[in-house]
């Protein structure tokens, strides 16, 4: 029932280096990062059936690097390039933050005030918590005990809902907002609460979040190619996206533009993420949109986010103790990442166009820690990639046994989890091949006989190829392991016509 979403979250999981794998490399100046990035990411991009990447290199606060690599369209011929637009997903939510914490320097809202004290178009459903506690500065560190962790988008020919309307459901498939758990209690990643926060800045700028930003945030450090509204000039400047098979797929749009939305181009991304750093010349960090107080602020952890999240910034350790920030973004079709790391003055910042990007800019970025410490993180690649690519190439019975060979073969160099194989089984079923769907899931209730969730996907595959008796079996087997599976109990009243 549980469909894996690719919303990339920069979290702790991520970004901790303390796992090594390999001996000390060699510290060298940028010319040597980036010879070692140009000499692995076409592999990376190859392997992993990505058209296309971009990268940006950060030294000393100042961008010293930056090439494309691979395809932005394969179809017109076209490669990336520094200028080349992508989607970079949940990176929106930073950049958004700083439009927020400049309205908080401004004096025009306050950092720890109820934010229903600024909303009049939309409020809080009520709950058993109190919304007083859901704060500016609980919504900006995810940890004002929001739901709806993130969003698919909407199709490119679909009437965007209003922020209202999205607020209170209309979210394709995401659900609404609303109060789940006590404000401040803990650290619960909501995309919703940053809806919430751009009809904030609307409510008290009086204008539309995207120009707010635009004006506020954008033009003034100079990201020229970068928009939350997908213009006619942001369009056709931008790569495609890709899914996870290498082909074409719609660009996702968003109502929710501060959780999602902003497109952008890695030389743009790389001016925000060195926005953040002192600079050689003597800049400070917020480059005159925001205090460098301000952005120290926004790096520093917030109360109840375990160390891992500031306020749009996750955060996280180098091994030698190290602090370094940034944030990860993916959206149906594109994934990117950036992260700097304030004691050096040193970030990266990488865009791909495809939905499997998420595995190339992982490498890229173990890649680059290595540069910076001498040690590169151990950094497995989720045993999802190289399933797909088999199944791409020769289709679902040779990746079944890929998947088995690659188990007994080379177990260390993959994450191994259920949600991978469940997220592989949705994709079939999305693209209409629920025979092959259902090979997928019956490796995973053999491979997790004690989880839930597939057997849940599993009936749900039966059910597509018109096999009640046995999707109604699995149902009651996915109810037995979770009583509190509501979708297994809805779906078997149905079935049984109760």
């Amino acid at each position: 029932m549980i469909r894996t979403t690719y919303i990339l979250v920069s979290t702790a999981a991520m970004l901790l280096v303390a796992a090594i794998s390999t001996p000390s490399v060699a510290q060298s100046d940028y010319n040597g990062h980036a010879a070692a990035i140009e000499a692995a990411v076409p592999g990376y991009l190859e392997n992993f059936l990505v058209p296309g990447a971009a990268v940006a290199l950060i030294e000393g606060g100042e961008i010293v690097y930056e090439k494309g690599f691979g395809m932005a369209d394969i179809a017109e011929g076209k490669r990336v390039t520094p200028s080349t637009g992508f989607n970079i997903g949940s990176i929106s939510k930073t950049v958004a933050a700083w439009g927020v914490m400049r309205l908080v320097e401004e004096g025009r809202i306050e950092l720890d005030a109820p934010v229903q004290r600024y909303l009049t178009r939309w409020q809080l459903p009520e709950s058993e918590y109190d919304a007083t506690g859901v704060t500016v500065r609980r919504l900006l560190s995810h940890t004002a005990g929001l739901s709806l962790h993130g969003y698919p988008g909407f199709g490119p020919d679909d009437e965007l809902p209003t922020i209202e309307a999205s607020l209170s459901g209309d979210t394709n498939g995401s659900d609404d907002v609303r109060l789940i758990m006590e404000p401040g209690s803990q650290w619960r990643y909501s995309g919703g609460g940053y809806t919430m926060l751009q009809l904030l800045v609307e409510e008290v700028t009086g204008r539309s979040f995207a120009d707010y930003l635009l004006d506020a945030v954008l033009q003034p450090l100079g990201m020229t190619r970068s928009n939350y509204t997908l213009t006619p000039e942001i369009l056709a400047g931008s790569a495609e996206a890709y899914d996870e098979f290498g082909e074409p797929t719609p660009n996702p749009r968003f109502t929710a533009q501060a959780a999602a939305g902003l497109h952008t181009t890695v030389h743009d991304l790389a001016i925000f993420a060195a926005a953040g750093l002192s600079q050689g010349r003597g800049h400070d960090p917020g480059r005159g949109v925001l205090k460098p107080e301000t952005v120290k602020l926004m790096m520093t952890p917030a109360p109840a986010s375990d160390s891992s999240y500031g306020l749009g910034y996750g955060v996280s350790w180098f091994e030698d103790g190290k602090a370094v920030a940034g944030h990860g973004g993916a959206n149906r079709g594109w994934h990117a990442n950036f992260q700097i790391v304030p004691e050096t003055g040193n970030g990266i910042a990488i865009v791909t166009n495809g939905s499997n990007g998420w595995s190339v800019h992982r490498q890229i970025y173990c890649d680059w820690v290595g540069l910076q410490t001498g040690r590169r993180p151990k950094c497995p690649v989720s045993i999802r990639f190289p399933i797909v690519s088999k199944l791409h190439a020769e289709g679902v019975d040779a990746a079944v046994q890929h998947y088995k060979d690659l188990k007994a073969k080379d177990f260390d160099s993959y994450n191994w989890n259920e949600w991978a194989l469940n997220g592989i089984g949705y994709l079939l079923l999305g693209r209409e091949r629920p025979e092959d769907a259902l090979e997928i899931f019956k490796l995973n209730v053999a491979e997790y006989p004690e989880a839930w969730n597939p057997y849940d996907s599993l009936g749900e595959a039966y059910l597509a190829i018109g096999n009640e008796e046995l999707a109604i079996a699995n149902y009651e087997k996915s109810l037995e392991l979770n009583p509190e599976n509501e979708n297994a109990a809805a779906v078997l009243k149905r079935l049984r016509g109760e």
